[in-house]
């Protein structure tokens, strides 16, 4: 092998298993990220099919090619696979079998059976060009809501036009019969094309690293404002997406109505069905909530079995009204956990205010769990409107 081609080889088979190395240490601290660990295996796989063209140069030729470009094929389509996870779209065994198995049986028969070296780099090039292509354009066209995944999806779009127009090249000549195997002689394409593959390698590691870390950055802040059970917002959330909301809505909306509401008797159901079916009561609540307000309603799972609701410009005896059609949804719904010796139903609280902003959030929100209060010592299963909101129920038409 001549000094250029075992330069290229050293660097690309370096590149990639530091690669690997990299992306498995990211993969085994953040075990939620999809994705990086297929990443890792791909460039794994990559070091494989460099270091056969560094330390199998005794061999045949044939036996040479065959385990370069199997492992060549395997280490591409695992990064395909990783970004497919990674954009929450995990592919079928169906799926990945049509995309590993023509090529690489191919690559097997031009090898062994029928050494065709033009059919055979004409087919894998125009693979790789169609697997990098689709690569770049999943990833930039998931990132687009993101803007930090977006600026790595940019400059990956970049590093692959490189190396796709390379690899077009390098087929084309492939096909005409006019590239040299490697080591014989020196080739400015296939060249150029290794030296793109290798800054692909450099620059993907990197760009993959920092996907990895922004996504893990972004579930941290999920569970940070969210809770866990249920999927809604916790108090933490709650209190964000307010001051956000809050002096927009000032603008637009005449009124500001808090619901809190309680499941009944939900010790009784831990007690009697064990923590599961409480569980699994409290993610019926919620699923119920979703379904019955408006998608600009606040929703939070204020604590234990106790939900608050934030409505904007929702006049008091709407607010009522949709409180007792809550209730029957609800009624409804928990014949399906099979916990019919306890039925399960809800007590809720509301309170209104005309003033919206922070410091109004929060004394409608004690009146409201005031108004519950009295909702649970009324015998349960009832709505109550706090006393101070009672003048704005009376003043409407």
């Amino acid at each position: 092998m001549q000094v250029h081609d075992l330069t290229l080889m050293l660097s690309l088979w370096i590149a990639s298993l530091a690669g690997a190395t990299v992306l498995f240490v990211i993969s085994k601290m953040t075990q939620t990220i999809s994705g990086t660990r297929f990443w890792s295996l791909a460039m794994l796989l990559l070091s494989f099919a460099y270091l056969a063209q560094l330390s199998m140069q005794n061999l045949d030729v044939q036996w040479r090619v065959l385990t370069f470009n199997s492992f060549l094929i395997l280490g591409h389509s695992a990064w395909l696979i990783g970004t497919w996870q990674f954009v929450q779209r995990t592919p079928s065994k169906r799926k990945i079998a049509a995309l590993i198995l023509p090529v690489l049986l191919a690559s097997w028969l031009t090898a062994t059976v029928y050494p065709e070296r033009e059919l055979r780099i004409t087919i894998i090039g125009i693979w790789l060009i169609a697997v990098r292509c689709h690569y770049a354009w999943v990833l930039y066209k998931h990132a687009r809501q993101d803007k930090n995944e977006f600026l790595a999806a940019q400059i990956t779009a970049g590093v692959v036009l490189l190396e796709v127009s390379f690899t077009v090249l390098y087929t084309l000549q492939g096909a005409l019969g006019n590239l040299p195997q490697i080591g014989e002689a020196f080739n400015w394409v296939a060249g150029y094309t290794w030296v793109a593959a290798l800054l692909g390698i450099l620059a993907g590691a990197p760009i993959l690293l920092l996907l990895s870390a922004g996504r893990f950055v972004k579930q941290l802040e999920f569970a940070a404002n969210h809770d866990l059970l249920t999927g809604l917002l916790n108090r933490r959330g709650l209190a964000r997406q307010l001051n956000e909301l809050l002096p927009l809505s000032k603008r637009k909306c005449d009124s500001l109505t808090v619901m809190m509401i309680d499941m009944d008797h939900f010790k009784r159901v831990n007690d009697l069905y064990g923590h599961q079916s409480g569980d699994r009561a409290i993610r019926c609540i919620a699923e119920v909530l979703k379904k019955q307000f408006r998608s600009a309603d606040l929703l939070a799972r204020w604590g234990g079995e106790e939900f608050c609701l934030v409505l904007f410009d929702m006049q008091p005896d709407m607010a009522v009204t949709c409180a007792n059609k809550l209730q029957h949804a609800f009624a409804q719904q928990s014949l399906t956990l099979g916990l019919d010796d306890t039925p399960l139903t809800i007590s809720v609280g509301i309170a209104c205010s005309r003033e919206i902003s922070q410091q109004g959030f929060e004394t409608t929100q004690n009146q409201a769990d005031s108004a519950l209060y009295e909702a649970k010592h009324a015998g349960r299963n009832c709505v109550k409107v706090a006393s101070m909101s009672l003048s704005l129920l009376e003043e409407q038409p």
